[in-house]
């Protein structure tokens, strides 16, 4: 197990999930959300190869269309 901050909250969660995986876990659509891992925006194409670590800030924000 480990502990991260997701959106602010602190959250425990199996170690090794990759961010894709992680939002699987959390039951979040990973095609409506961008994610910002440590203060940096993670493109969705490293997803699958980024691995949550220990005491990582994880922010996922919803996509919002506008004009």
């Amino acid at each position: 197990m480990l502990t991260i901050q997701f959106n602010g909250e602190s959250l425990q969660l199996p170690a090794g999930l990759s961010l894709d995986a992680f939002l699987e876990h959390q039951a979040i659509r990973p095609q409506q959300v961008a994610l910002v891992l440590n203060g940096t925006v993670v493109p969705r194409h490293r997803w699958t190869h980024l691995h949550l670590a220990e005491a990582d800030r994880l922010d996922c924000f919803a996509a919002v269309a506008g004009g």
